[in-house]
């Protein structure tokens, strides 16, 4: 369905686009400014820019200290034997073979299946 839509949506850009070689230049010439403007937007705004730098660097090692520690806790509780510091939780370590064998019988198979229920 997206190759359908992403279809549309090139259909609908080149619709748009203007067919006179004049004003097809014009158009470049205004899109090549924006992105320059675009690209040069730090050497006009040092301080901006160096506020984004160290907020994104906080960011960054706040986002890697989260998910070192979902990963580590995600180790630690999900280990066969619970780990060692593990809370006695069943939330956090589910139970182990609780079903009875004739709970693995399927009732829908053969002579021998169950009927009924």
């Amino acid at each position: 369905m997206s190759l359908i839509r992403t279809g549309i949506l090139i259909a609908a850009v080149v619709a748009v686009l203007p067919a006179d070689r004049q004003q097809q230049a014009r158009l470049y010439d205004r899109a090549a400014n924006a992105a320059h403007w675009t690209a040069t937007f730090c050497d006009r705004n040092a301080s901006t820019c160096a506020q984004a730098a160290a907020v994104w660097s906080a960011f960054l090692t706040k986002a890697q200290f989260g998910a070192q520690m979902a990963y580590e806790l995600a180790q630690k509780y999900t280990k066969p034997d619970g780990g060692n510091a593990a809370p006695s939780s069943s939330a956090l370590s589910p139970a182990i073979d609780t079903l009875r064998p004739e709970d693995l019988e399927p009732a829908w198979r053969g002579s021998g299946a169950r009927r009924g229920a």
